[in-house]
C-alpha cells in the first residue's frame, strides 16, 4: 500500500475492519470471538479518522456556514420556481404523464430555459433527428443542446453516466434529460438481474440515476411514463408505472396532463397543460401551474387563469354533491 495516500489507505482500513467484524458475527464459533475480537476492532475504530468517520451535525452545521450557497437554477417558469425554488445541482427530478401528454416537449423547454448549463438530452423514444425535423417542420424555434449523434435504446446506467461525463468534460454540462426511464434496464454483469422482477430493476436504475446526479454534481430530470387511467382526470403519484422507486427516489415528482374532452367517442387534446408538483423534498411546498402551449414559438407560457376556473367548478360540483346529499337525507 505504499503508492496509496493517507485517505486510501484509511478507506481499505475500514473496508477490512467492516469485513472482520461480519466474519466474526457470521462465524460457527461467533460467542468465541466477539468479546475478544469485537473489542479489538472497537479499539481501531477509536483512530479511524477517515472521509467515513462519525461527526457531530454541530461540526457538520459549521462547516456548512463557511461554504458557498448553492445555486438554485431556475426553471423560466415563474410559478414553478416560486413553488421550488428553482432546480439545485444533485437533484434527480422526474415528469410523469400519459403518452402524447407533452413530456418530452416540456423537458425541452425547461433545457432551453436553462441552456446556460449547457444541458444534455438523451433521447431513447425518438432521435434527435426527428426531434428537430418535428420542430423545423412547424416552423419553431430549435433549442441549441448537446445529444448523442445515434439513436440508442436498451441503455443502462452506466452507458449513460458515460455521456453525463462527456458532456461535463467537453462542456461543463450540469443538467441532463433522459427520455424516458422505460429503455433504461441494468441487467447486469451477464444478465445477473434478469431473473429480478421489473419493480426490483426499475428501482435500481433509480437509485443509480440518483447517484449519477450526486457523483457529478449534475441535475438529473428523467421522463416516465405513467400507468393507464382516465384522461378525463390529472394524474397522481399512484399512477406511476412499475414500481414506487420512481417517486421515492425522486427529489421532485411533476406530473403533467393536458386538458382533453370526449367529442363523439373521440379523445381531442387543446393547447392548455397541468404541471402538478406533487414531491417536493426540499421545501416540501406542493402546487399545480397552467401554462398553454404558443403555436407560434412552439414554448410553453404561463396560463393559471383556466386552472383556477377549473378548480372553482370542481369545488361547485363537490358542494352540489354535498348539498344534494342533505337533501336526500
Amino acid at each position: 500500500m505504499g503508492c496509496l495516500s493517507k485517505l486510501q489507505k484509511e478507506k481499505l482500513l475500514m473496508i477490512d475492519l467492516t469485513k472482520k467484524i461480519q466474519d466474526i458475527q457470521q462465524s460457527p464459533d461467533a460467542d468465541k470471538y466477539s468479546e475478544e475480537g469485537i473489542e479489538r476492532l472497537k479499539e481501531q475504530l477509536k483512530n479511524y479518522e477517515g472521509e467515513d468517520k462519525l461527526v457531530w451535525w454541530d461540526e457538520i452545521r459549521e462547516r456548512l456556514k463557511n461554504q458557498p450557497i448553492k445555486p438554485l437554477h431556475k426553471t423560466g417558469i415563474t410559478s414553478l420556481d416560486n413553488v421550488i425554488g428553482g432546480f439545485r445541482e444533485k437533484q434527480l427530478i422526474i415528469i410523469a404523464g400519459d403518452s402524447g401528454h407533452g413530456k418530452s416537449l416540456i423537458g425541452m423547454n425547461l433545457l432551453h430555459c436553462m441552456k446556460e448549463l449547457n444541458p444534455v438530452m438523451i433521447p431513447l423514444e425518438q432521435s434527435a433527428e426527428e426531434l428537430i425535423e418535428q420542430r423545423m417542420g412547424n416552423n419553431f424555434e430549435v433549442p441549441n443542446i448537446l445529444s448523442p449523434d445515434n439513436l440508442a435504446t436498451a441503455v443502462t446506467t452506466a452507458w449513460i453516466e458515460e455521456r453525463v461525463v462527456e458532456g461535463i468534460s467537453k462542456y461543463n454540462t450540469k443538467l441532463v434529460l433522459i427520455d424516458h426511464l422505460g429503455y433504461i434496464d441494468n441487467l447486469g454483469e451477464n444478465g445477473k438481474n434478469k431473473r429480478e422482477n421489473l419493480a426490483y430493476r426499475v428501482g435500481e436504475v433509480m437509485r443509480e440515476l440518483k447517484g449519477i446526479a450526486k457523483r457529478w454534481n449534475v441535475i438529473v430530470l428523467v421522463l416516465v411514463h405513467i400507468s393507464q387511467h382516465d384522461e378525463s382526470n390529472p394524474p397522481s403519484r399512484k399512477d406511476i408505472k412499475n414500481s414506487s422507486d420512481v417517486i421515492q427516489e425522486s427529489d421532485i415528482g411533476m406530473f403533467i396532463w393536458r386538458k382533453n374532452s370526449l367529442q363523439k367517442k373521440i379523445r381531442v387534446y387543446d393547447d392548455r397543460t397541468l404541471l402538478s408538483v406533487q414531491k417536493n423534498r426540499r421545501t416540501g411546498k406542493n402546487e399545480t401551474i397552467g401554462l398553454s402551449f404558443d403555436s407560434t414559438t412552439g414554448w410553453f407560457k404561463e396560463d393559471n387563469d383556466w386552472v383556477e376556473a377549473m378548480e372553482k367548478s370542481a369545488q361547485m360540483a363537490v358542494k352540489a354533491e354535498d348539498e344534494q346529499e342533505n337533501w336526500d337525507f
